[in-house]
Protein backbone atom coordinates (compact mmCIF):
# COMPACT_ATOMS: atom_id res chain seq x y z
CA UNK A 1 0.00 0.00 0.00
CA UNK A 2 3.04 2.25 0.92
CA UNK A 3 4.58 1.86 -1.89
CA UNK A 4 2.02 2.40 -4.43
CA UNK A 5 0.70 5.65 -3.25
CA UNK A 6 4.64 7.27 -2.99
CA UNK A 7 4.69 5.65 -6.77
CA UNK A 8 1.14 7.31 -8.24
CA UNK A 9 2.48 10.54 -6.24
CA UNK A 10 5.88 10.03 -7.80
CA UNK A 11 3.64 9.58 -11.56
CA UNK A 12 0.77 12.42 -10.92
CA UNK A 13 3.23 14.96 -9.72
CA UNK A 14 5.74 14.32 -12.57
CA UNK A 15 2.79 14.70 -15.16
CA UNK A 16 0.89 17.45 -13.17
CA UNK A 17 -2.32 15.40 -12.59
CA UNK A 18 -4.12 16.64 -9.41
CA UNK A 19 -5.94 14.30 -6.61
CA UNK A 20 -2.61 13.00 -4.66
CA UNK A 21 -1.43 15.63 -3.21
CA UNK A 22 -2.55 14.51 0.07
CA UNK A 23 -0.23 11.41 -0.40
CA UNK A 24 1.92 11.97 2.56
CA UNK A 25 -1.06 12.56 5.01
CA UNK A 26 -2.91 9.26 3.05
CA UNK A 27 0.02 7.40 4.27
CA UNK A 28 -0.04 8.58 7.77
CA UNK A 29 -3.62 7.40 7.73
CA UNK A 30 -3.03 4.07 6.17
CA UNK A 31 -0.11 3.51 8.71
CA UNK A 32 -2.29 4.73 11.87
CA UNK A 33 -5.00 2.13 11.06
CA UNK A 34 -2.62 -0.72 10.04
CA UNK A 35 -1.27 -0.17 13.64
CA UNK A 36 -4.51 0.14 15.86
CA UNK A 37 -5.09 -3.00 14.12
CA UNK A 38 -1.65 -4.84 14.67
CA UNK A 39 -1.75 -3.49 18.56
CA UNK A 40 -4.97 -5.37 19.38
CA UNK A 41 -4.10 -8.52 21.03
CA UNK A 42 -6.78 -11.56 21.75
CA UNK A 43 -7.99 -11.76 25.30
CA UNK A 44 -7.02 -14.60 27.40
CA UNK A 45 -10.17 -13.77 29.97
CA UNK A 46 -12.09 -17.07 30.87
CA UNK A 47 -15.02 -14.92 29.87
CA UNK A 48 -16.60 -15.91 26.73
CA UNK A 49 -18.58 -12.29 26.67
CA UNK A 50 -14.98 -10.29 27.29
CA UNK A 51 -13.30 -12.77 24.57
CA UNK A 52 -16.44 -12.03 21.92
CA UNK A 53 -16.00 -8.67 22.51
CA UNK A 54 -11.99 -8.13 21.72
CA UNK A 55 -12.46 -10.41 18.95
CA UNK A 56 -15.50 -8.33 17.77
CA UNK A 57 -12.82 -5.01 17.93
CA UNK A 58 -10.22 -7.01 16.52
CA UNK A 59 -12.17 -7.50 13.79
CA UNK A 60 -13.30 -4.29 13.73
CA UNK A 61 -10.17 -2.32 13.24
CA UNK A 62 -8.78 -4.75 10.48
CA UNK A 63 -11.98 -4.26 8.51
CA UNK A 64 -11.84 -0.74 8.94
CA UNK A 65 -8.01 -0.72 7.90
CA UNK A 66 -9.24 -2.79 4.74
CA UNK A 67 -12.44 -0.35 3.81
CA UNK A 68 -9.34 2.50 3.85
CA UNK A 69 -6.85 0.38 1.89
CA UNK A 70 -9.49 -0.47 -0.65
CA UNK A 71 -10.85 2.98 -1.15
CA UNK A 72 -7.15 3.96 -1.94
CA UNK A 73 -6.62 1.13 -4.97
CA UNK A 74 -9.77 2.37 -6.35
CA UNK A 75 -8.43 5.87 -6.37
CA UNK A 76 -5.13 4.31 -7.60
CA UNK A 77 -7.25 2.53 -10.50
CA UNK A 78 -9.27 5.57 -11.46
CA UNK A 79 -6.65 7.97 -11.66
CA UNK A 80 -4.23 5.58 -13.79
CA UNK A 81 -7.20 5.00 -16.47
CA UNK A 82 -7.26 9.15 -16.44
CA UNK A 83 -3.69 8.91 -17.71
CA UNK A 84 -3.19 8.89 -21.39
CA UNK A 85 -0.15 8.99 -22.77
CA UNK A 86 2.68 7.27 -25.35
CA UNK A 87 5.38 8.11 -23.00
CA UNK A 88 7.41 4.45 -21.91
CA UNK A 89 8.48 6.04 -19.30
CA UNK A 90 4.98 6.52 -18.21
CA UNK A 91 3.33 2.85 -19.45
CA UNK A 92 6.43 1.54 -17.51
CA UNK A 93 5.64 3.31 -13.78
CA UNK A 94 2.07 2.03 -14.16
CA UNK A 95 2.62 -1.34 -14.60
CA UNK A 96 5.02 -0.75 -11.46
CA UNK A 97 1.87 0.37 -9.65
CA UNK A 98 -0.08 -2.48 -11.09
CA UNK A 99 2.24 -4.78 -9.54
CA UNK A 100 1.89 -3.33 -5.90
CA UNK A 101 -1.85 -3.02 -6.39
CA UNK A 102 -1.92 -6.75 -7.04
CA UNK A 103 0.22 -7.29 -4.07
CA UNK A 104 -1.90 -4.78 -1.84
CA UNK A 105 -5.41 -6.77 -3.06
CA UNK A 106 -3.86 -10.32 -2.28
CA UNK A 107 -2.61 -8.74 1.27
CA UNK A 108 -6.39 -7.27 2.05
CA UNK A 109 -7.59 -11.30 0.92
CA UNK A 110 -5.37 -12.67 3.09
CA UNK A 111 -6.13 -10.43 6.21
CA UNK A 112 -9.89 -10.79 5.55
CA UNK A 113 -10.00 -14.57 5.16
CA UNK A 114 -7.02 -14.99 8.47
CA UNK A 115 -9.04 -12.62 10.75
CA UNK A 116 -12.67 -12.17 9.56
CA UNK A 117 -12.97 -15.80 8.16
CA UNK A 118 -10.61 -17.15 11.00
CA UNK A 119 -9.16 -19.10 7.90
CA UNK A 120 -5.44 -20.81 7.82
CA UNK A 121 -3.31 -19.25 5.00
CA UNK A 122 -1.69 -21.93 3.18
CA UNK A 123 2.08 -21.48 3.08
CA UNK A 124 2.64 -21.44 -0.76
CA UNK A 125 0.18 -18.71 -0.83
CA UNK A 126 2.24 -16.54 1.23
CA UNK A 127 4.74 -13.69 0.23
CA UNK A 128 7.80 -12.83 2.34
CA UNK A 129 9.04 -10.32 0.46
CA UNK A 130 7.48 -7.47 -1.75
CA UNK A 131 11.25 -6.32 -3.49
CA UNK A 132 12.23 -9.82 -3.59
CA UNK A 133 9.52 -11.93 -4.58
CA UNK A 134 11.42 -15.24 -4.53
CA UNK A 135 12.13 -14.73 -0.80
CA UNK A 136 11.38 -18.38 1.07
CA UNK A 137 10.83 -19.00 4.83
CA UNK A 138 13.52 -21.12 5.79
CA UNK A 139 13.37 -24.03 8.56
CA UNK A 140 16.84 -24.66 9.39
CA UNK A 141 16.50 -26.93 12.84
CA UNK A 142 19.03 -25.68 14.52
CA UNK A 143 19.48 -23.65 17.51
CA UNK A 144 19.78 -19.82 17.86
CA UNK A 145 18.07 -18.55 14.76
CA UNK A 146 15.90 -21.44 13.81
CA UNK A 147 14.35 -19.63 10.86
CA UNK A 148 15.48 -17.33 8.17
CA UNK A 149 13.84 -15.35 4.91
CA UNK A 150 15.71 -15.62 1.73
CA UNK A 151 16.98 -19.16 -0.32
CA UNK A 152 19.14 -22.11 0.53
CA UNK A 153 22.25 -22.85 -1.58
CA UNK A 154 23.61 -26.25 -1.81
CA UNK A 155 27.36 -26.60 -2.52
CA UNK A 156 29.48 -29.30 -2.77
CA UNK A 157 33.23 -29.49 -1.71
CA UNK A 158 36.32 -31.56 -2.18
CA UNK A 159 38.48 -32.67 0.57
CA UNK A 160 40.31 -29.60 0.77
CA UNK A 161 37.33 -27.31 0.89
CA UNK A 162 37.50 -25.98 -3.11
CA UNK A 163 33.49 -25.38 -4.48
CA UNK A 164 33.09 -28.25 -7.05
CA UNK A 165 29.40 -27.16 -7.82
CA UNK A 166 26.45 -25.46 -6.43
CA UNK A 167 22.96 -25.09 -6.61
CA UNK A 168 20.26 -21.88 -5.60
CA UNK A 169 17.38 -24.01 -4.08
CA UNK A 170 13.86 -22.66 -5.13
CA UNK A 171 11.44 -24.41 -3.68
CA UNK A 172 13.34 -27.48 -3.36
CA UNK A 173 14.79 -29.91 -0.36
CA UNK A 174 17.58 -31.19 0.15
CA UNK A 175 16.56 -34.77 -0.71
CA UNK A 176 14.74 -33.44 -3.68
CA UNK A 177 18.13 -32.16 -5.25
CA UNK A 178 20.59 -35.14 -3.72
CA UNK A 179 20.49 -37.32 -6.93
CA UNK A 180 20.87 -34.41 -9.42
CA UNK A 181 23.26 -32.56 -8.02
CA UNK A 182 25.83 -35.33 -7.95
CA UNK A 183 24.97 -35.99 -11.55
CA UNK A 184 25.54 -32.58 -12.74
CA UNK A 185 28.88 -32.62 -10.43
CA UNK A 186 30.14 -35.41 -12.12
CA UNK A 187 29.93 -34.25 -15.14
CA UNK A 188 32.13 -31.64 -14.45
CA UNK A 189 34.55 -33.79 -12.37
CA UNK A 190 34.21 -37.58 -13.69
CA UNK A 191 36.96 -38.41 -10.72
CA UNK A 192 34.51 -38.24 -7.70
CA UNK A 193 33.84 -41.42 -6.31
CA UNK A 194 32.39 -40.78 -2.79
CA UNK A 195 30.30 -38.16 -0.97
CA UNK A 196 29.36 -37.08 2.32
CA UNK A 197 25.92 -35.51 2.77
CA UNK A 198 23.64 -33.90 5.67
CA UNK A 199 20.91 -35.62 7.43
CA UNK A 200 18.51 -33.69 5.52
CA UNK A 201 19.31 -34.86 1.70
CA UNK A 202 18.61 -38.82 3.11
CA UNK A 203 15.70 -40.76 1.38
CA UNK A 204 15.47 -44.14 0.36
CA UNK A 205 15.51 -43.68 -3.01
CA UNK A 206 18.80 -41.47 -2.68
CA UNK A 207 20.38 -44.27 -0.71
CA UNK A 208 19.67 -46.58 -3.71
CA UNK A 209 20.25 -44.12 -6.74
CA UNK A 210 23.67 -42.39 -5.50
CA UNK A 211 25.07 -45.94 -4.29
CA UNK A 212 24.78 -46.22 -8.33
CA UNK A 213 26.52 -43.02 -9.35
CA UNK A 214 28.99 -43.54 -6.17
CA UNK A 215 31.38 -46.16 -4.97
CA UNK A 216 30.78 -45.04 -1.36
CA UNK A 217 28.22 -42.91 -0.11
CA UNK A 218 27.89 -41.59 3.22
CA UNK A 219 23.89 -40.56 3.95
CA UNK A 220 22.66 -40.51 8.03
CA UNK A 221 19.40 -41.21 8.50
CA UNK A 222 17.02 -38.83 10.24
CA UNK A 223 15.98 -39.54 13.78
CA UNK A 224 16.83 -42.62 16.14
CA UNK A 225 18.14 -45.49 14.02
CA UNK A 226 16.91 -48.62 14.32
CA UNK A 227 18.39 -51.73 14.96
CA UNK A 228 18.68 -52.80 11.46
CA UNK A 229 20.03 -49.36 10.81
CA UNK A 230 22.13 -49.76 13.29
CA UNK A 231 24.34 -52.92 12.15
Amino acid sequence: MRKMILLIMALCDNLGVSGWRKGVYNLKKVKRYFRKAQQLKRSTSKDKTKRAKREQLIIDAHMAYLELANSFIDRAEETISSISSTNLMVHLRIAEIQKYIAHAERQMDQIRRRVVEGETIAHHEKVFSLFEEHTEWINKGKAGVSQELGLKVCVVKDQFGFLLHHRVMQKETDDQIAVSIIKETKERFPQLTSCTFDKGFHSPANQKDLAVLLDKVILPRKGKLSAINKE
